[in-house]
């Protein structure tokens, strides 16, 4: 697989019990799993779940653009901080997945990519089968790469395990504070991301 720093993974062995571990564990973290057979069904996929939802500005991640306007999601494309605070929801693409946490790792390349997994209400994300990996160790090589590079003017990783939540002194939990109230992982099994 190939990471946003350029980076280049050997191939994984990703079995089906890897793959059923990661969306067990995403779930249970109050993640929605789908999966797709290939980028444009994802696309397809996500275009049907932001027309659900009567999102009308979408934050997308510079990696997935092209693939997203040829699917034909060209929403209002937000600009800045509060652009990106204000969009309906953000549409971002995953490096690894943790099998035993059911985490998402991002290799971010900039701040704007950083708020777009943080700040929309609904985050969907991007993530090919064959970047699901048992746990957050086997990607600390990449990690520690994507955050020594040099050619990123701020690398920066993200970890997301489900939507933001927080509790206050009581213990009331709350979901979607500080971050997305929603995030869906579209694992995509064939092709590049």
């Amino acid at each position: 697989m190939e990471t946003k720093s350029g980076s280049r993974e050997g191939p994984n062995a990703v079995t089906p019990d890897l793959l059923a571990a990661f969306s067990a564990a995403a779930t249970a973290a109050d993640s929605e799993v789908l999966r797709a057979e290939d980028v444009g069904q994802a696309m397809a996929v996500a275009a049907r779940l932001f027309k659900r939802e009567n999102i009308r500005t979408l934050g997308i991640s510079r990696p997935l653009r092209r693939a997203a306007e040829a699917a034909g999601l060209v929403a209002g494309i937000p600009e800045g901080p509060a652009g990106v605070a204000e969009a309906g929801a953000a549409l971002v693409r995953g490096d690894f997945g943790a099998a035993e946490t059911g985490t998402v790792v991002c290799l971010d390349s900039d701040d704007e990519e950083r708020l777009l997994w943080t700040l929309p209400r609904l985050c969907v994300c991007l993530l090919e089968s064959r970047a699901i990996v048992p746990d957050l160790l086997s990607a600390a090589g990449a990690v520690s790469e994507h955050l020594a590079r040099r050619s990123s003017p701020a690398p920066r990783v993200s970890f997301i395990t489900g939507p933001s939540r927080t509790a206050d002194i009581e213990g009331q939990l709350e979901i979607g504070v500080q971050g997305p109230a929603r995030f869906v992982i579209i694992l995509v099994d064939g092709g590049s991301v």
